[in-house]
């Protein structure tokens, strides 16, 4: 396990490709990737590791290629594929065909299954008329239902979604049966052309504090780039949230956010050059770091995931750019 108050690489391979990862509530951390195969075999082999605090171990996969995971107890646990996914029943996996666009973001949220589809990532070089798009479902019984939302959806956390509107950032909440759009303050950061979108949001449990990540854009006409672009970020509470502009990192458009079980979020996002930093939202200011390199090569982070009932525990898996040298992180306060 991670030293007490940060982070370290707890389990890294040289073959191996990390692209998602789960933590159920009992503390069962489930990591999806590829294994690069013996010398003589061809092609990538999907891989399950399972793991903890204990040293992680490869396990029976659904028989398909992971690319998202999420779970809501220890038998619980759901995985995405391409054309399958699957469930975890503590036995064995159930496996089901997926009819429905590519999986980007898969969310196991008290009794509710959500998932996002298809969303568009705004390029760093920025592309004039570039439009948001993603398709938000909800596993209805045995059916997957297209959900309509006031907002396109990049990210979900407990019942509220980030995303933006007219190519302006926005929030949703979830009443239970309706997604409903948050009034949200103006962008303090003012650019002729400018255009906006919050990307993931975090919420912590006991307070109900609201945490989000995205970007803010306006069109430069430099040589080198289309647009240019500062970091957003959001927090505060139902009826009273704040925005902050930062010009580092700048256009993240993969940035991701996930609470850290005391009362702030990590901000995610990869590094020029490699490697990955983070923003740690705190009590009472925003902190950056870089996470620690894995010793074999520069690998960065490709998902997050809190133990909900840790205090704390949050874990992260990723890997090197062009694939290999995967490696696990923790972070226990």
């Amino acid at each position: 396990m991670a030293p007490t108050g940060q982070w370290s690489v707890v389990h890294n391979d040289r073959r191996d490709s990390y692209d998602a990862v789960t933590v159920t509530p009992g503390g069962a951390v489930w990591v999806a990737g590829t294994r690069r195969p013996d010398r003589g075999s061809t092609g990538a082999e999907s891989l399950l590791l399972k793991g903890g605090r204990s040293a992680f171990k490869r396990v029976t996969g659904p028989g398909f290629r992971v690319k998202r995971l999420t779970s809501a107890s220890d038998t619980r646990v759901w995985a995405f594929g391409t054309s399958r996914y699957a469930r975890w029943d503590g036995k064995r996996w159930q496996v089901k065909r997926w009819r429905h666009g590519r999986v980007d973001r898969a969310y196991a949220i008290g009794e509710n299954l959500w998932v996002i589809e298809n969303s568009s990532t705004f390029p760093s070089a920025g592309k004039a008329g570039w439009k948001a798009r993603s398709t938000l479902r909800r596993l209805s019984g045995s059916v997957w239902r297209k959900v309509h939302t006031p907002i396109v959806v990049k990210g979900l956390d407990g019942k509220w979604a980030a995303g933006s509107v007219r190519g302006t950032a926005a929030l949703a909440r979830w009443t239970g049966t309706a997604w409903r759009a948050v009034a949200l303050p103006a962008i303090p950061s003012a650019h002729s052309g400018q255009i906006s979108e919050l990307t993931d949001v975090a919420v912590d449990g006991e307070t109900g504090r609201v945490m989000a990540v995205g970007w803010v854009a306006w069109p430069c006409g430099s040589a080198k780039r289309s647009f240019c672009g500062e970091t957003l970020l959001l927090t505060g509470y139902l009826g009273s949230f704040n925005f902050e502009v930062r010009g580092e990192p700048g256009i993240q458009p993969r940035a991701q956010a996930e609470p850290d079980g005391r009362g702030g979020a990590w901000i995610v996002y990869n590094a020029k050059g490699g490697g990955s930093k983070f923003l740690h939202i705190g009590v009472d200011g925003v902190e950056p770091g870089a996470f620690p390199t894995p010793p074999i090569r520069n690998a960065s982070v490709r998902d997050l995931a809190l133990q909900l009932e840790s205090g704390g525990s949050v874990w992260a898996v990723g890997a090197a750019p062009s694939g290999g040298s995967g490696a696990i992180w923790a972070y226990s306060r």
